[in-house]
């Protein structure tokens, strides 16, 4: 292999980083079960990696088809090292065009717990970590290289930023945060639509919607071509799922 491959930045990018972070319950396995679904009518595979248990019945609900689910929800030692292999082995499978990971939060939580066991964690162990975290984060970063697209679901954080309450923010380790952050081409925050929002919108009150917004109390971001005037992803049916999908 030639390390200096000279690359034509002319193309479009073939597959895309995508992270969407929202509290329990506001419609984030929805969202990844509509992605997979709307996968299947394409007649292509989806791979769903969970550690929370809780793709299952979205799944099911949404009728997916020929989608993949591994229950990764018991740590277990050198869990990290299988993690990072089984990502390598998807990038020759070309039928597999998405690949979701639920939740990174638990994620980094298992990847702990199959480094200490039932000892206290040490900083080595977390440096260790770390490590593990980045390997599995560039195996997801070069499947897009392979035409696939990488959808990691988290939880959010609420904290402050410059004295300002209400700064959100994906879920994963504090020292890591902005490194995760740096290799997903999008970013955005589920949100369950307010009165007010929905009249704004064109939604209904309690329809999911993400919002990806340069907003100064929230993380998010969008590297591709999205409506600049519109910065939402809205959540309720399969037309919502093919409209993103075509936007990648």
């Amino acid at each position: 292999m030639n390390l200096f491959e000279k690359v034509d930045f002319h193309k479009k990018k073939k597959g895309k980083m995508l992270m969407v972070y929202g509290p329990p319950g506001s419609g984030k396995s929805t969202f990844a079960s509509l992605l997979a679904a709307e996968m299947g009518i394409k007649q292509v595979n989806t791979v769903v990696i969970d550690f929370e248990v809780g793709m299952r019945d979205a799944l099911v609900r949404a009728d997916c088809q020929r989608t993949e689910l591994y229950d990764l929800s018991d740590p277990t030692p050198g869990m990290g090292v299988e993690i990072a292999k089984f990502l390598r082995s998807l990038r020759t499978r070309d039928e597999v065009k998405l690949v979701i990971l639920d939740t990174l939060s638990e994620m980094c939580w298992s990847l702990l717990r199959g480094i200490c066991g039932t000892k206290q964690a040490t900083l080595p162990m977390y440096g260790e970590r770390k490590r593990q975290l980045k390997e599995i984060l560039v195996e997801l970063r070069n499947l897009t290289k392979s035409g696939k697209h990488v959808l990691v679901l988290t939880h959010q954080t609420v904290g402050e930023v410059e004295g300002l309450p209400g700064y959100y923010a994906p879920e994963a380790p504090k020292n890591d945060r902005a490194d995760v952050v740096g290799q997903f081409d999008f970013v955005g925050r589920m949100q369950v639509a307010t009165k007010a929002a929905a009249e704004y919108l064109g939604l209904k009150e309690g329809e999911r919607f993400i919002d990806y917004r340069q907003d100064p109390q929230q993380v998010s971001k969008c590297r591709f071509d999205m409506d600049p005037e519109k910065p939402y992803v809205f959540v309720r049916n399969a037309d919502d799922a093919r409209i993103f999908i075509n936007a990648l």
